[in-house]
């Protein structure tokens, strides 16, 4: 029946009034005489933000709070029906609707709304793994912590978070594909008696979009990585297995998927925009859709958790981790903990061996300005939750953002180290360290403020490995962009065209839009010649 869509799911965990916070999810559903009930206590309750609900969905996958025997047992997930299958019509005691127009392309998803007056079903649409309700009515379950039954329960989050990174490729991908294909054949200015020079020879040019590029492929590699961690860990979980070991793993997946998501759909919705600029007035041009491209990956830094509420799960993951002693994890995101690094004393020979250095000093740095921020704060007399907010700014979000670019950067290095021919294996190295060098260009005013460099060597150095990098690979970013980018039919931009005849397209467009004399120019030089006579 799945495969011939007449069974459509859904997944139902949002609402109107809550969101990032599930655990105050306030859909109900109660145990009532063998069976369930669910209800939505207010409008700020009802299910929002459901993909396939208003149309299509037969089934869906709800988060309520758990009633047994007037105790509330917490989130839990439900497998429900929820439109008749004859008829298709919603099920008494359930209301659906479509949540209204959006921006970009999301027109064609639709998103709808859920609310329960009293739907009634049977306790088996409890997704019971590590509890049930027994038939005499109690609530049992195996878990040792009440954190352990809420992790069980929205376990599934963190392995869409790795489809969303996939969102912010596909954006950094269309960016750089169509910026740089415009840039090599647009040509302006040039020396005073030689011809005009395309416009990506200009050092501004290749700034802002090459780093677009480097952080596409490293990118890439590191949603390669998570999505075969995802399916390993699913297979074990489905497999029943348990243990420390997978408790970690679990974590440290939970953790790098909340901080790489962010930055990843940062990265991407800002390569769309500057992508956009950096065309000139043909990239305002619908054709060239750069601007509907932003509108249509906007939303990434909202799905699946908004972006700055994500960052605060792997900041308190790390400081846990460094507090419980644990130097090193399963996917090996966190054995920086066991370094001790040095303050800057000197420029390698190694770019990709400076820049991890400094990362690592500037992450057990960040760490410590964390912990000492909230011990402070506590020390005040402010409760945990105030702590840590007054943290973030400064120590806690970046502190997320350097470990996310860290395991970008070492992922992406470890990938390269495979590849045999050794031509290739070069250009993706610089690639690496190009988009290893213009990260960490964000976080030299921390560098230089914490300690870790004090003279204008580090900085400089830094800023000048990158402009080398980016000379050095402006006669490879053409075809590395042909490498990755999508067929011409599925980029459908005339400024990005693989053939490089975006002029030739963006005139076959302007032509087919000739006009050889309005509908109503008559009545226009009318009105024109009657004001002439006044």
């Amino acid at each position: 029946n799945s495969n011939r869509c007449q069974i459509v799911g859904c997944f139902a965990l949002t609402e109107l009034s809550h969101g990032s916070n599930t655990q105050r999810i306030r859909t109900t559903a109660t145990y009532e005489n063998g069976e369930l009930n669910f209800c939505t206590p207010n409008i700020g309750a009802m299910k929002v933000w459901s993909g396939n609900l208003a149309l299509s969905a037969t089934h869906a996958l709800v988060f309520a709070q758990l009633y047994v025997g007037g105790r509330c047992e917490g989130l839990h997930g439900f497998a429900i029906r929820v439109r008749d299958e004859n008829t298709h019509r919603a099920l008494p005691g359930i209301k659906i609707g479509d949540m209204g127009e959006k921006a970009g392309q999301w027109n064609g998803v639709e998103n709808g709304w859920m609310i329960f007056e009293g739907y009634r079903c049977s306790v088996d649409a409890l997704l019971n793994r590590g509890c049930e309700i027994t038939k005499d009515g109690r609530y049992v379950h195996s878990f040792k912590t009440n954190r352990d039954k809420k992790s069980v329960s929205l376990r599934a989050l963190p392995i869409g978070r790795v489809g969303i990174i996939g969102k912010g490729i596909v954006a950094l991908r269309a960016a750089a594909t169509i910026g740089i294909r415009y840039s090599a054949i647009r040509k302006q200015f040039g020396p005073s008696d030689g011809d005009e020079l395309p416009i990506l020879c200009y050092p501004l040019q290749r700034r802002r979009l090459l780093p677009i590029l480097a952080a596409a492929i490293p990118i890439d590699l590191l949603q390669e990585k998570l999505m075969d961690h995802s399916k390993k860990l699913l297979h074990r979980i489905l497999n029943g297995e348990h243990g420390y070991e997978l408790v970690e793993f679990s974590k440290e997946f939970h953790a790098l998927t909340s901080c790489c998501k962010p930055c990843v759909t940062w990265m991407g919705v800002a390569a769309l925009a500057e992508a956009r600029a950096a065309c000139g007035g043909h990239g305002f041009l619908f054709i060239s859709r750069l601007n509907e491209l932003r509108d249509s990956y906007d939303p990434t830094q909202t799905f699946e958790g908004e972006n700055n509420v994500l960052l605060q799960q792997a900041s308190n993951y790390l400081l846990s981790q460094k507090k419980k002693g644990i130097l090193t994890t399963p996917m090996g995101s966190g054995n920086f903990l066991k370094s001790r690094p040095s303050s800057f004393v000197g420029w390698k020979e190694d770019t990709y061996e400076n820049v991890t250095s400094a990362y690592e000093w500037l992450l057990h740095y960040l760490l410590v300005k964390t912990q000492e921020e909230l011990d402070e704060h506590r020390k005040n007399g402010k409760d945990a939750f105030t702590a840590q907010n007054e943290t973030q700014i400064d120590a806690a979000h970046p502190l997320s953002i350097a470990y996310a670019e860290l395991t970008m950067i070492r992922w992406a290095e470890e990938a390269v180290d495979n590849v045999k021919d050794e031509k290739c294996r070069k250009v993706l190295r610089d690639v690496v360290r190009l988009f290893a060098l213009s990260q960490q260009q964000k976080h030299l005013a921390l560098l230089y403020i914490g300690g870790y460099c004090t003279g204008p060597e580090f900085g400089t150095r830094v800023k000048k490995e990158q402009i080398d990098l980016e000379r050095n690979l402006s006669p490879e970013c053409v075809s590395l962009v042909d490498a990755i980018a999508v067929p011409d039919f599925a980029l459908a931009s005339a400024l990005g065209a693989s053939d490089g005849r975006a002029y030739e397209h963006m005139a076959a467009d302007f032509l087919s839009r000739e006009v050889y004399r309005a509908p109503f120019a008559d009545d226009l030089m009318a009105v024109l010649k009657a004001n002439k006579t006044k």
